[in-house]
């Protein structure tokens, strides 16, 4: 935070009233223009409306991000506002201090339009600590195009059989089943904790992150990496996978060059910005298809994987930068976003604005899922989190099993507690 008073006896000189600026310094990672432009527009609205504030929107790459950030917490560039996903990354900071508990500024209005889900994705130890944005889901994007040459459509791969049969049936048209940016770790990721989310439940997750009984060394986080091996033994991905990055292999996926990509929402956007037009695949072009169910699972089959994401505040954020952020949550900004396609937002009636189809869909699943479970990366906390990331790119490599994967994702958790 930045104060900014204008002098005594420059005050004497022109007789115009003094006023305090507060900079409010405002970190984020998004990198779609039309979005980009949406929230620097509401800024600047802000600062229209609130002359003694002043936004200064700051943009830092996502991987770059994760790097970096908890260096720049503890530094004097710390930002007062930053991207989060919540989870166990989020309580980590908590418990390192660098975060400001915000529930002594947040109005009753607000909290009542983010809704329990919201509030309670940034609240720990019943300290409110940052206010949600949106929620998301990963999905299989399809080529509608390159699925129909195949004969392949969202029915075939309700299952995790017919999945893999669907996959061959994709190759043998000599098509490229899936594109992944396996280099940022993250996006292999979503395979394992997805196959982890169908085999083993919400109860037996829970059960494992505390490190009951054999944790994550139990049968079914084994059998969700040996399903996934199934897949690698395939050869599903584009050539040069392990050295992509997110990216590159959206991009990859909105030139039309492989008929899946498994993603969330936000690739909707993403793959057109990435692709080498720069219009990528329209939405007549593009189709979801959930995750596939498995046979003999615990989860219950509706179960989803994504986020609720939102922002959470430095230490010594001011109260400004808190009442900004309570303003750009509202309805009237929130469906802005709606509107643009940009995300899905969590505020209550912000979503009605939604103009994609699929993003719609996406928020019915949601809603109707026993159990939306947060990127594991993020809810497991950066260490165990990491070795999920880890294990998940060393699986598709085929350079590890699958009880070794899960034995040391457990042993990351006995390491951690």
């Amino acid at each position: 935070m930045k104060r900014f008073v204008i002098g005594a006896g420059l005050l004497a000189l022109t007789t115009v009233p003094s006023l305090a600026e507060v900079t409010v310094d405002w970190l984020h990672i998004e990198t779609v223009p039309e979005t980009v432009a949406i929230m620097e527009a509401a800024a600047k609205e802000y600062e229209a409306a609130n002359p003694d504030v002043k936004v200064n929107v700051q943009f830092l790459e996502n991987e770059a991000f994760k790097a970096k950030l908890t260096t720049l917490l503890q530094s004097d560039a710390a930002p007062d506002i930053f991207y989060s996903w919540g989870g166990g990354v989020m309580s980590d900071q908590v418990e390192a201090g660098v975060l400001r508990p915000i529930g002594n500024v947040v109005s009753d209005g607000a909290r009542q339009a983010l809704g329990d889900a919201g509030i309670n994705a940034f609240t720990r130890d019943g300290e409110l600590y940052g206010l949600a944005q949106n929620v998301s889901q990963v999905v299989f994007w399809g080529n509608r195009e390159l699925l129909d040459k195949a004969g392949v459509g969202p029915d075939d791969m309700k299952t995790w059989d017919g999945f893999l049969v669907s996959v061959q049936k994709i190759k043998d048209a000599g098509i490229t089943p899936i594109s992944i940016g396996a280099q940022d770790k993250w996006p292999a990721h979503f395979y394992w904790s997805y196959l982890v989310v169908r085999h083993a439940g919400q109860d037996a997750f829970n059960a494992a992150r505390s490190g009951e009984g054999d944790g994550f060394a139990a049968e079914p986080f084994v059998k969700a990496g040996e399903d996934f091996l199934e897949l690698i033994a395939l050869e599903p991905f584009q050539e040069g996978y392990l050295a992509a990055n997110y990216g590159t292999a959206s991009g990859h996926f909105g030139d039309g060059k492989a008929a899946l990509h498994l993603m969330g929402n936000w690739d909707y956007t993403v793959q057109r910005s990435n692709s080498a037009s720069g219009d990528g695949l329209s939405q007549d072009q593009l189709l979801i298809v959930p995750f596939p169910t498995v046979d003999g699972g615990s989860g219950d089959d509706g179960d989803t994987l994504g986020g609720i994401n939102g922002w959470i505040f430095h230490r010594d954020a001011p109260d400004e930068a808190v009442k900004f952020m309570e303003w750009y949550s509202s309805k009237d900004v929130q469906s802005r976003f709606a509107a643009g396609n940009s995300y899905i937002p969590i505020t209550q009636g912000a979503a009605d604005e939604l103009a994609n189809p699929f993003f719609k869909d996406i928020s019915n699943n949601i809603n109707q899922a026993k159990w939306h479970a947060i990127f594991f990366d993020q809810e497991l906390g950066a260490d165990v989190g990491g070795v999920v990331n880890d294990v998940s790119v060393e699986l598709t490599d085929n350079a590890i099993s699958a009880q070794e994967a899960a034995e040391l994702v457990k042993e990351a958790v006995d390491d951690a507690q």
